[in-house]
């Protein structure tokens, strides 16, 4: 016969279990997490981004004559907390305002790496290569 403390302890031992597998589960998803302040992206990338940037974005976007603009406080307290795969996304699905969709991958995550590089944040040795990378860096303001 079981009795009711050996089912509480049972009942206890699995919720502790379940608490250390999901906070395990937890650590190793936030081990591959960045933000902005990790240099993630390398200057060639940036440099080509501002190519990008000029070609496609800086008519609309300078000075917020048509488009927000995508330097400084405003720009990051819209994509703040926010990975740079959100940000990236609606650059692909809006932009630019007279093809949306047209930019190729590259052309993509260049301009992402020229913005980050806009908005203060050093660069780094090893940057993103992927638009899957973009899920695994959020952004945040420069300290």
């Amino acid at each position: 016969m079981i009795t009711r403390i050996e089912i509480s302890g049972s009942a206890a031992l699995v919720a502790l279990v379940a608490l250390v597998t999901l906070a395990a589960s937890a650590v190793a998803q936030d081990a591959g997490r960045r933000t902005l302040r990790d240099g993630v992206y390398t200057d060639a990338r940036a440099a080509a981004g501002k190519k990008v940037y000029d070609a496609q974005c800086a008519s609309c976007h300078e000075g917020g004559s048509m488009g927000p603009g995508l330097k400084g406080d405003d720009f990051l307290t819209t994509w703040e907390n926010k990975t740079l795969r959100v940000l990236s996304t609606r650059i692909q699905e809006t932009m630019p305002a007279d093809g949306p969709g047209t930019l190729q991958e590259q052309e993509l995550l260049d301009l992402i790496a020229y913005l980050v590089r806009a908005n203060g944040f050093a660069a780094g040795t090893a940057g993103f290569s992927t638009p899957a990378d973009l899920d695994t860096i959020t952004i945040v303001r420069a300290k």
